[in-house]
Parts: C-alpha cells; structure tokens; sequence
C-alpha cells in the first residue's frame, strides 16, 4: 500500500481507533507465522520418518518450496482480503461524522474568515521565504569571513617568518658591521708603512 493510500484512511483510524493496515498487517503475520510453524513441523516429521527412503536434502528443499508457493497464494489472498476490508468493512459512510468533526458543520467558516487566513497564511510563508533569505545570506558571510580569517592566519604567520628573518639579518648586519670596522681598522694599519725607529 502506498504513502496515498495509508493518508487517505486517516479518517477511518480516527473512526475506528486503529488503522486498517494494522489490522491487515497482524491478520498476514498471524497466517505466515502458523504457516511457518506447520512446515516446520512437517519438515521435522519427514526427516525423523522418511529420512530413510528419502535423502534429507530433498525433503528440506521440497518443504522449502512448498512455503514459497504457498507463501505466494498468501499474498493474493490477503490483497484480495484487503480490498474486501477497505470497501465493504472499514469503508465509513458519508452520513458519519466525527465527534471532533461536528464544529465544521455547527459553525462553518465565513468566506472572509478563509481570505483572512489564507493571508495571514502568505504572509507566513513569505516570513518563512524572507528569513530562509536571510539565513543564507549569513551562512555565505560566516563561509566568507572563515576564509579571511584563515588568510590573516597565514599573513600573520608569514609576518612572523619574516619578522625572524629581519632580526636574524639584523644581528648578522651588526656582526657585518663589526667586522667591517677591524677590516678597516687592519686596511688603514696596512696602508701605512711601519716607521722605523
């Protein structure tokens, strides 16, 4: 049975306080279980009885069949029965209302009443429409704003490495600086003959 027609016997399960389904589905598993069993019990018969004129395997494989077949005969006839229940027996009439039904024929609603809500009924699903709108404007802003952060990550960490750099060359352009002067100083010592006493 499909998704339509379990809906479309809503009303009988508010009638009947239980849905026709259920009554057809445990009327199946009922058959199937005694069905099962009966085999079963068949099959433990053959084997204790004629597992000497017939070999074992053939009598399992046959009593597996004859389940299957019957498992089919089954099937027809629980949808014909389901047919059967749906029309003449959980059928409900139209003359039959429900309790919690009767306020829609004591007090029907005015053709106004049904404008005023079918606007209000538009303005919420135009509510709905406008904060959908808005919530995917913040996811693309939020998404947005990850992939500038993880971008200022990476710049900050590159500042880093080169801030390192700078101060490593710094240090090393002291040492230069250093050395520089005692070459100078070594130059200018050289540049100059010794004077001799």
């Amino acid at each position: 049975m499909d998704f339509e027609a379990v809906m479309a016997l809503d009303y009988e399960t508010q009638h009947l306080g239980f849905h026709p389904r259920t009554f057809l589905d445990r009327v199946y598993n009922a058959f199937y279980e005694s069905l099962f069993e009966a085999l079963n019990e068949l099959k433990k018969h053959l084997c204790n009885e004629y597992s000497h004129i017939v070999p074992v395997s053939s009598i399992l494989s046959s009593t597996d069949e004859l389940f299957q077949e019957l498992i089919k005969k089954l099937d027809k006839a629980i949808d014909k029965l389901e047919i059967y229940i749906d029309k003449n027996i959980f059928m409900i009439p139209n003359h039959v209302i429900l309790k919690e039904d009767e306020i829609h024929l004591t007090n029907p609603a005015t053709k106004e009443e049904d404008e005023e809500l079918d606007k209000e009924i538009e303005q919420i699903k135009q509510g709905i429409l406008e904060e959908r709108i808005r919530k995917n404007i913040l996811k693309a802003k939020l998404k947005e704003q990850k992939v500038v952060k993880e971008e200022l990550v990476t710049f900050k960490n590159k500042l880093s490495d080169i801030k390192a750099i700078v101060c490593q060359v710094k240090g090393t352009q002291e040492d230069l600086q250093l050395t520089l002067e005692k070459c100078w100083g070594i130059w200018n010592s050289l540049k100059q003959p010794p004077q001799m006493k």
